[in-house]
């Protein structure tokens, strides 16, 4: 599950994903997300931290409070606030498994995926 508010980074994020073998959810409303995650929880969400109305931390905190063995990939841009190492050191003290910055390679995305949930059915 990807939640992301950027369009363009949502639908690549996907793209990637699903290039790669594993099935991707993609929600640009974290209240939707966390109603589908609430139905069947993902086995990784990648979540943005800088977005409306809810932001990427309580969209973590929620996620870890609900049942399910998902994994949590926080990513963050600086979004003009300078606070980038400040919200990627919160982001682990939130509980996310794995923090990268935006903008993130292919390579260093994929190989975070396939640790945080091991490999595609077609790897």
């Amino acid at each position: 599950m990807v939640v992301d508010d950027d369009l363009l980074l949502l639908r690549a994020t996907s793209r990637l994903a699903i290039s790669w073998g594993y099935r991707c959810e993609t929600y640009s409303e974290p209240r939707r997300a966390l109603l589908a995650a609430e139905e069947s929880a993902p086995d990784l969400l990648i979540v943005d931290i800088y977005m409306p109305e809810i932001d990427g931390f309580e969209v973590i905190k929620r996620m870890r409070r609900m049942a399910g063995p998902t994994s949590i990939l926080a990513v963050s841009g600086d979004a003009g606030c300078g606070k980038r190492t400040h919200v990627l050191d919160m982001s682990r003290v939130m509980g996310a498994d794995a923090v990268l910055e935006k903008p993130i390679g292919a390579g260093l995305l994929r190989a975070t995926v396939k640790r945080l949930v091991g490999p595609a059915d077609r790897d």
